[in-house]
């Protein structure tokens, strides 16, 4: 290759090369600015933060307020609320792991198998819809069917003469309330994923089958659910690194935030909040949310590593 194919080939390559960065500069600039520059407020963790009126966010949170090592930890993790609060989280989460991947993958075999274009998308936008929808409006939805005196359910039950339930006040449905809204929500759009994987798929596989006679769930368990085991792990290793974070629109919202449903209602970032808005303690949620971030990183490695050493290829790196 002579001296001038060489020049041409650099100048095309640092041609494309600045292209690719101007079309990935608004997503840079979006990490940064939301995600690399609020890093700062992990100081707020280790803190009592007492802020002065009229003074800077800088002077208050590195002058003004006194370092005070472990001990907004220490109190997180010695309050009372902990054992309870950690045990809906994580119930809620290990469910909904396990949910978000069954459901959604048996709903993907079941539309690769629908022969009907339209039936097929018509099927589709009724389960993706969900996930478009805010809580807040789920939440007003489910307190129209839940309602002591107006609620659709309250009114079924009365027309066949029963009594009605103040279900805002009977915590032992909830958990079952909370599971089925969470899935409802999510299922559509884990679907999605689940079906561009089974779409990858080589179809001559599936002919092959089919001519030596195999049956359909043969074919789903030796050849779409080894495909899909690599998506299916990437999500578990996602999954278990949120495990102390939960949906909080679900988990306020929807309850609509009542007293009495605190005891199955109330998680970490729910708590976390409620310690922010309501106490104004920015050093002790700063705290928990350091925590949780920490707790998921250790763990999605730690998965991560596990399923690598099963299979290198479905684990994350």
């Amino acid at each position: 290759m002579n001296k001038a194919s060489v020049k041409k080939e650099i100048g095309y390559s640092k041609k494309k090369n600045r292209d690719l960065t101007l079309m990935a500069l608004p997503a840079i600039i979006w990490f940064i600015c939301f995600c690399y520059i609020p890093l700062f407020g992990i100081c707020f963790a280790f803190k009592r933060f007492t802020p002065i009126p009229g003074e800077s966010l800088f002077k208050n949170l590195f002058i003004n307020s006194e370092w005070t090592g472990l001990d907004n930890f220490s109190f997180l993790l010695r309050s009372s609320d902990i054992p309870g609060i950690m045990f809906n989280t994580l119930f809620y989460n290990i469910i909904f792991i396990i949910l978000d991947i069954v459901i959604p993958v048996f709903l993907a075999i079941f539309l690769t198998e629908l022969h009907s274009e339209k039936l097929k998308g018509s099927i589709q936008m009724v389960m993706v819809l969900p996930y478009f929808l805010s809580w807040v409006i789920v939440g007003y939805l489910v307190y129209a069917f839940l309602a002591t005196d107006e609620g659709t359910v309250n009114h079924i039950l009365g027309f066949f003469g029963k009594t009605a339930v103040q279900w805002y006040q009977t915590p032992k449905c909830w958990r079952l309330f909370l599971i089925i809204l969470g899935v409802w929500k999510s299922a559509g759009y884990s679907m999605i994923i689940y079906l561009c994987a089974i779409t990858s798929i080589d179809r001559t596989l599936y002919e092959s089958a089919d001519l030596d006679g195999a049956t359909f769930m043969q074919k789903v368990h030796y050849i779409t659910l080894p495909h899909l085991t690599p998506t299916i792990c990437t999500i578990f290793i996602l999954s278990v690194g949120n495990i102390l974070n939960s949906d909080f629109g679900l988990f306020y919202q929807v309850p609509m935030d009542s007293g009495s449903l605190q005891g199955v209602t109330q998680t970490l970032d729910v708590y976390v909040y409620k310690a922010l808005m309501q106490q104004a303690n920015f050093s002790f949620s700063a705290a928990a949310s350091f925590l949780q971030s920490l707790v998921g990183f250790v763990l999605l490695m730690v998965t991560n590593n596990i399923i690598a050493a099963i299979d290198r290829d479905s684990s994350l790196m």
